[in-house]
């Protein structure tokens, strides 16, 4: 018999289905905590889970034909201002260059009512002979501001990407995570382009940490079928990708949840809420379908289009906070942090 393992990390624990795959049919299902503290990360929560299941069900290694794995990781980083300072890098020339400037100037952009993500740009004129020169001072001295990630964003790059694709390269050659806006979005409108390439670029290199342990943990299970990721729009996407397009997970957990919903309640008409331990989330099944649009991270819409899911920062495992003994606020922290079980 050959097995489906679907495996979702959550702020406080880690789950795993196992499913016929001829009859889709639930075989066995498992939780462990997820692995904040332990040197693997999340990864070795992973490992423990997935050996959990296989045990507990007698699965060999190669029975398992498709591994999937959904994650609030991305989600739970932008609820809890999990994110680096991401320097921009605009590239224009002339009057069209000045009105680029304006459009990607974010300065900072509010994640929740408390958490913020800081940007700092830099601005390259295009064209020139000394071009590539002044890209690479524009890297080195954003990386001496403090920023870990950076964007590289141009009017149309859309339709001609090398500039930006240009900025990337040397990134990768100062080893700083990078991204281009055209990786981003085939769509046009450079503010919005822009700021979606940010949040992607803020946990870039969490999420690279994350997605590199537990490929390598899923191959040290002996499982040689590749890890797929869930996507926020229901689909999946492999590894490689989410190297590039982290972005993509966020709300992937809620996508998973909702798509199970469908399948296995056989929801045609309703909400969908579901409580994890750090946050919450709540969609609508309207005719037997996902509502889709396009995502908004703290108010601000982005070029991510994911199923219609609403997140809010609290959750089951919501750590309180009291100053001078009055509470000041719940969540979005779960009690994990605070060593609490």
């Amino acid at each position: 018999m050959k097995y489906r393992i679907g495996i979702d990390v959550g702020g406080t624990f880690t789950d795993a289905a196992l499913i016929n795959n001829d009859t889709y049919e639930l075989v066995n299902t498992v939780k462990v905590p997820t692995t904040h503290t332990a040197k693997e990360g999340v990864a070795a929560g992973i490992i423990q889970v997935l050996v959990k299941i296989m045990e507990e069900s007698d699965v060999k290694a190669e029975d398992v034909i498709f591994i999937s794995h959904g994650t609030t990781q991305a989600t739970n980083a932008l609820l809890e201002g999990d994110v680096v300072k991401v320097g921009i890098l605009t590239i224009g020339k002339g009057i069209q260059g000045a009105k680029s400037k304006n459009d990607t100037t974010m300065g900072k952009i509010a994640l929740t009512e408390t958490k913020y993500l800081e940007s700092e740009n830099r601005y390259v004129e295009s064209e020139t002979e000394h071009f590539g020169k002044d890209v690479r001072d524009a890297v080195t001295d954003l990386i001496k501001n403090d920023c870990k990630a950076i964007v590289a964003a141009e009017a149309f790059s859309v339709d001609n990407p090398i500039c930006e694709n240009e900025v990337v390269k040397e990134c990768g050659s100062q080893d700083i995570a990078s991204t281009a806006t055209n990786e981003i979005s085939k769509l046009y409108g450079l503010k919005v382009r822009t700021r979606t390439a940010v949040i992607n670029a803020s946990i870039m290199p969490k999420m690279l940490e994350a997605a590199n342990m537990t490929e390598e943990s899923i191959k040290k299970a002996g499982i040689k079928t590749p890890l797929m990721v869930m996507r926020c729009d229901g689909g999946v996407m492999t590894v490689e990708e989410v190297r590039k397009r982290p972005i993509l997970t966020i709300l992937s957990g809620p996508a998973a949840g909702v798509a199970g919903a469908l399948m296995y309640e056989k929801l045609t008409n309703g909400i969908f809420l579901e409580v994890g331990g750090t946050s919450t989330d709540i969609s609508c099944i309207k005719d037997g379908k996902v509502m889709v649009k396009y995502a908004e991270v703290g108010g601000h819409k982005t070029y991510l289009t994911s199923l219609d899911v609403r997140t809010v920062g609290i959750g089951g495992g919501s750590m309180m906070q009291i100053s001078q003994g009055k509470l000041v606020d719940v969540g979005p922290r779960s009690a994990h942090i605070a060593g609490l079980d």
